[in-house]
């Protein structure tokens, strides 16, 4: 384990005398993708689940103010907005797929009231949960 440790470090050294510290940068960039999928893969593994920013932060192993800052570099949003709207999705994909009702969607999808799921229901569709399944 010792001598390929050793035998990788040599190999990278060599590369860079060779051919210089830039030709380096595809390692710099496979890191930063691998922990951008790792990112990815909590949040989205969480969506349904009531978790705060500040939970998020700590799974990924970061700042508030860093999770926040990198969800907005992915996602182009920030994370209540994505949130709500992945949330809103779900639920019209539940409503038009079974007859469950608005209160027994709320919670399945992260909500912590009835009313505020309503309410941001019909600000993101122009009608009640309730109009949207009759529909």
């Amino acid at each position: 384990e010792n001598i390929s440790a050793l035998k990788a470090e040599e190999l990278l050294l060599q590369i860079v005398n060779l051919h210089g510290a830039e030709s380096l940068s595809f390692l710099v960039d496979n890191v930063q993708s691998y922990r951008d999928v790792a990112f990815k893969k909590v949040v989205e593994s969480n969506t349904m689940n009531n978790l705060s920013s500040s939970q998020l932060a700590f799974l990924c192993d970061m700042s508030p103010s860093t999770f926040r800052r990198k969800f907005i570099q992915l996602y182009r949003e920030t994370p209540g907005k994505w949130f709500t709207q992945k949330r809103l999705e779900r639920a019209a994909q539940l409503l038009r797929s079974s007859d469950a009702r608005a209160s027994e969607i709320y919670l399945q999808v992260g909500f912590e009231s009835l009313s505020s799921f309503i309410h941001a229901f019909k600000k993101a569709y122009g009608a009640t949960p309730k109009q949207y399944q009759k529909s």
